[in-house]
């Protein structure tokens, strides 16, 4: 037997699986169609890792490892629409794990960037670059059913291209044309051998559809004013009749890739009329986010309002009651900065129109609600989580790691 991931390595990536899902709040890592959790898959963590180390050794020039087919969970869209989700059993999320490290790490050695930065680092760039085009026009488009119409089979013969180790290569085309999904709502009886696509939801679909779009990306690298959002795709541009051309440019790259642009949602606009891209309303002079928007970016709040409540009609003494407001209290202060203070910067993004006061009230009178629930004072906490005071004092921080203008300093 030859091993192809050593047992330490098959620990840190599931350590890091693990990690990465405590985003907002403590999350577990989802559960495939076999039914173990995290917490089951940690009582037996040393069988469970040494069973895929075992499994992904080479015997007789194969790989012994076989997958399990994927959960399909589907999800209203806000904007209407189904998304699909494909969760993958636990061991396998660790496979396709090491697998998509193995196909990045060979992009890399071939100079391909596929790291796929937040939203906030492209509304940066673009407003950087609008600050001396404010005639500019936008052509604003995105790919249809991305994920579900890139072609499986050809985005997988990149993985050989770029140098896959054979056996690996094996191992994830025998996945690819032996996929089985399963529906999440078991009263449906759907077939899913047709699907040709990339199952949304793995890691490894994202890098490969990432993979896969690059000629576009490369078609365009001259052009300063082209962004690409995973399927968002948004140019700008000098006129009417150079967005016309760039647009056609795009829809025949699409195309030779067997994708399609989505009509209803291609549009040439000009930047003074205002737009909406990734999640906000765009002008020449300022963004902001739409009410309605902002309103589902804080449901989460009232979920865990409803968990406060809960363990409060559980407690025994008034201590316990600090406790699980206090909780409460760290878990919205989390949530409002977002992993690695996400969501702190995509608001700071925003001109301030009174939003983040009125988001501070609403905070604050959840966590007053459960004051009442639990018979306390509020001086017990000192100063409540105020996303105004946040986004203040990021701006103020972002603006003093500026470099000085030089245009404007004193001559001596």
């Amino acid at each position: 037997m030859f091993e192809i991931f050593s047992k330490e390595e098959i620990l840190q990536t599931y350590n890091n699986l693990r990690s990465k899902k405590n985003l907002d709040r403590d999350k577990n890592l989802p559960i495939g169609v076999d039914g173990v959790s995290a917490d089951v898959f940690e009582k037996n963590l040393n069988f469970s890792l040494n069973e895929i180390h075992r499994k992904l050794q080479i015997s007789n020039g194969q790989i012994q490892y076989q997958f399990g087919p994927l959960l399909r969970i589907e999800r209203t869209k806000s904007q209407g629409g189904i998304r699909a989700l494909h969760i993958p059993r636990l061991r396998d999320q660790i496979v396709f794990r090491l697998l998509h490290n193995e196909i990045k790490k060979l992009a890399e050695i071939h100079g391909i960037q596929i790291k796929v930065t937040s939203p906030y680092s492209y509304v940066n760039r673009f407003h950087l670059h609008l600050q001396n085009r404010k005639d500019a026009v936008v052509l604003k488009t995105d790919i249809s059913r991305f994920y579900d119409s890139v072609p499986r089979h050809k985005a997988l013969l990149i993985c050989k291209n770029l140098g896959m180790r054979k056996e690996l290569f094996e191992l994830i085309s025998t996945w690819s044309e032996h996929l089985k999904i399963r529906d999440g709502n078991f009263s449906v009886n759907r077939n899913y051998t047709d699907f040709l696509g990339l199952p949304q939801g793995l890691s490894i679909s994202s890098l490969l559809a990432e993979l896969y779009v690059k000629p576009i990306d490369h078609a365009f690298s001259s052009d300063t004013g082209y962004f690409r959002y995973v399927d968002d795709i948004l140019i700008l541009c000098d006129n009417v009749q150079e967005a016309s051309e760039k647009l056609d440019k795009l829809r025949k790259l699409t195309e030779g890739l067997q994708l399609k642009l989505s009509s209803n949602k291609t549009e040439i606009v000009k930047v003074s009329g205002g737009f909406e891209w990734l999640g906000l309303l765009h002008n020449t002079n300022k963004i902001i986010i739409p009410p309605e928007k902002l309103a589902r970016t804080i449901k989460p709040i009232g979920a865990l309002q409803k968990e406060c409540f809960r363990e409060i009609c559980h407690c025994n003494t008034q201590e316990e009651k600090i406790v699980s407001v206090r909780k409460l209290i760290k878990q919205i202060d989390k949530f409002t900065n977002g992993r690695n203070n996400v969501r702190l910067k995509w608001y700071s993004l925003c001109e301030d129109t009174g939003q983040w006061k009125k988001l501070d009230s609403y905070i604050h009178g959840i966590i007053s609600s459960c004051l009442r629930k639990a018979g306390l004072s509020r001086n017990y906490f000192g100063k409540l989580p105020s996303v105004h005071a946040k986004v203040l004092s990021y701006k103020n921080i972002k603006e003093s790691q500026k470099p000085p203008n030089k245009g404007n300093a004193p001559i001596v």
